[in-house]
């Protein structure tokens, strides 16, 4: 194993029976038109102290509570609530939140009069928007104080920031909105411009200034709550299950597969998190963070990942041989190494080779600039067809275009007997993370033991503070069915000196 680190008709009335009874009658009529037209929901469920200001009034909500337009849904510290409309959208509101629904209508389809706008005041939250977003995107709006938003059916969240409230790991985040995009396609506007953002992408509109977009997931987009016992939920409810982090799963490297591995977090402090991408010989490639909740590690005393377990892939070192480790010990976190030989542990039937590469989570990535870096080292590359371990000839160098969030790597060469791979390409950059496949990079082989090549790839992720560090793994597909891969670390040039 290989690692790195590193979203009912009306009736008209045909006989007169009395002005008393006609006007009572139509008294009751519009009532009931008027509260049906109001109520555009209701609470999923609510954890602590949760309200809605209707109109002079403060109305507590718990499991089941109605909420109409109109409403402002106020959260307190420590609390939050989650709301499920009419037409099917669903609002996870944040601890110390205000948001209000602006006007809201819906019938059960599209006939024109549907309509949903809500005004975000004040904290965050998370959506899985309904049948108006799907349907009618242009009839979706959410307000707020920095910028409109518009959505075609989407799964997003935002945050608002005020001057030294959100605070990013031990600092203080620039104020402003901030937000990430799951699934479909937002479009922020404001006078200074606009922007539109897309599948893991995040954004970042400063108090007065243009929507931009923002290279590494803030901390505190994750809810941090601490317990509560005031909770109502509604029983038999659909629940709004929590919105997954922003995370970047590449394509395998092969056919598709399911792998896991296991790591006790309490073993390691992560305390700024931590970033993996693991590779086992052919079958799989797994990326992920110890923002996962399902994301469990195993680190020896050495730094070394003996155990990994997430979602869909446990593997255990065991009695297998630990080689080519290494790391660096800057900010950036980062580690390498590779399992080999029998005696290791995978849920699914896999070869015994593993790779992996880790480093700390990246934190306030330039926005603007271009930034060279250089290998620092990595493991000898296997090949799961042929059984052979190969040399890392050079890892080369990645340059980084921060203004246009894209980086090119070239100059990766590996060896195998008489055969020399090499690799390049260019990958766009995502929630501090890029791949290149379902494009592919550049695979070239020279030398009289040369493979066919089908495709080559690589993946990997920025580590550490402004991204210092870079973790990746590279892999060459060739004919016979079989993956050479390896991983390699990488810092950041200072002052253009590599």
């Amino acid at each position: 194993m290989r690692s790195s680190n590193v979203p009912g008709g009306s009736k008209t009335m045909k006989k007169r029976l009395g002005s008393g009874c006609l006007l009572a009658t139509l008294f009751v009529c519009t009532l009931a038109a008027s509260a049906a037209f109001a109520q555009a929901g209701k609470v999923v469920f609510a954890i602590g102290d949760v309200i809605a200001v209707r109109g002079a009034a403060r109305v507590p909500l718990a499991a089941g509570s109605p909420i109409e337009a109109g409403d402002t849904i106020v959260t307190a510290a420590q609390s939050h609530a989650q709301l499920r409309f009419s037409d099917d959208a669903l609002v996870a509101l944040k601890p110390d939140s205000e948001f209000r629904i602006e006007r809201y209508n819906f019938a059960g389809g599209q006939d024109g009069m549907e309509i949903a706008v809500f005004r975000l005041v004040k904290g965050g939250f998370r959506t899985l928007t309904g049948q108006i977003g799907k349907l009618s995107g242009d009839r979706y709006q959410l307000l707020t104080t920095q910028a409109t938003i518009g959505i075609r059916g989407t799964h997003y969240q935002v945050q608002i920031c005020a001057p030294e409230q959100c605070l990013n790991g031990n600092t203080a985040a620039r104020s402003g909105m901030y937000g990430a995009v799951y699934d479909g396609r937002i479009a922020v506007a404001n006078a200074f411009g606009a922007g539109e953002f897309g599948l893991d992408e995040l954004f970042y509109v400063p108090d007065g200034e243009a929507p931009i977009r923002w290279l590494a997931p803030p901390l505190f987009l994750s809810d941090k709550l601490k317990p509560r016992t005031s909770t109502s939920k509604a029983t038999g409810d659909l629940r709004f299950a929590k919105v997954p982090e922003n995370e970047l799963r590449p394509a395998v490297p092969d056919p598709g597969f399911v792998y896991v591995a296991t790591e006790d977090l309490d073993r390691f402090g992560f305390a700024a998190g931590r970033t993996i991408v693991v590779g086992s010989d052919r079958d799989t490639l797994e990326f992920d963070r110890t923002t996962d909740p399902r994301l469990r590690l195993s680190i020896d005393p050495e730094g070394r990942l003996t155990r990994f377990e997430n979602a869909t892939l446990v593997a255990s070192v065991g009695s297998a041989a630990i080689l080519d480790t290494g790391r660096d010990d800057s900010p950036s976190g980062l580690n390498w190494g590779r399992w080999q030989s029998s005696g290791s542990s995978i849920a699914q039937s896999l070869g015994s080779e593993i790779v992996h590469n880790d480093g700390g989570n990246p934190t306030a990535l330039p926005n603007s600039g271009q930034v060279q870096y250089a290998a620092l080292g990595g493991t000898r590359p296997t090949d799961s067809g042929t059984g052979q371990v190969g040399t890392l000839v050079s890892g080369g160098t990645i340059n980084v275009n921060f203004t246009a969030a894209q980086l090119a790597l070239s100059g990766l060469a590996v060896g195998f007997g008489g055969a020399t791979y090499s690799m390049g390409g260019t990958a766009n950059i995502a929630n501090g993370a890029f791949t290149t496949s379902g494009v592919g990079a550049s695979g070239n082989c020279s030398g009289a033991g040369c493979q066919s090549l089908i495709a080559s790839n690589f993946t990997g992720f920025f580590a550490g503070p402004g991204g210092v560090g870079i973790g990746l793994d590279y892999y060459f597909n060739t004919r016979n069915g079989g993956v050479i891969e390896g991983v390699a670390g990488y810092k950041q040039c200072l002052a253009g000196k590599c």
